[in-house]
């Protein structure tokens, strides 16, 4: 099987670039495209395409095509509780010009998911970011935004479930394509 430009490790092996999100309903997409629509006019930069918006929970990167099933075995291990949060705030990173929307407070059901992930991956070998975790969900980048983060009303994301993400290069740029979805245990 032939490697695609951008999905080839440097021995040639076929890879794939993948992380584990909380993925919108519908809904929840469409207000936070608008409210990114809203940010834009204020702010420039590059939106984030309606089909495109998450809140990454474990970012994998670049691994063997070999390891998905593996990946997703891992998932589906996991027994977590659904949760509600609220999306509250807005901000701007100035060193990368990303403007996001996130919780003002970060629910324990998404600490715990986050965790469980993250412990998982690095018990199975993959590399994991060993930063603070800071969900967010990303609305504009290459943005000027240097106000201060700031209060909204909220918007009330209820997680259901998390999902494998593969991001796809092709003529129009890089797409995201779910490769795998599991439940959270409904404690709603």
């Amino acid at each position: 099987m032939m490697a695609t430009p951008g999905n080839a490790d440097t021995a040639g092996r076929n890879t794939a670039r993948v992380f584990f999100a909380l993925w919108p309903d519908p809904d929840m997409r469409t207000a936070l495209a608008g409210m990114g629509k809203h940010m834009h006019a204020q702010c420039g930069g590059r939106r984030t395409r309606a089909e495109s918006i998450h809140i990454t929970l474990a970012f994998v990167g670049e691994v063997g095509i070999e390891r998905i099933a593996e990946l997703q075995a891992l998932a589906a291990q996991l027994q977590c509780a659904a949760f509600n949060f609220e999306l509250a705030r807005t901000g701007w990173w100035r060193h990368n010009h990303i403007a996001w929307v996130a919780p003002e407070t970060v629910p324990q059901g998404l600490i715990d998911l986050a965790s469980a992930l993250q412990s998982r991956l690095k018990g199975a070998g993959f590399k994991v970011d060993e930063r603070a975790y800071l969900p967010h969900v990303t609305l504009l980048r290459k943005a000027d935004c240097p106000w201060a983060q700031a209060a909204m009303k909220p918007l009330r994301w209820t997680a259901r479930n998390f999902v494998l993400v593969k991001s796809v290069t092709g003529e129009n740029g890089s797409a995201y394509e779910i490769i795998g979805r599991w439940p959270l245990v409904s404690a709603l």
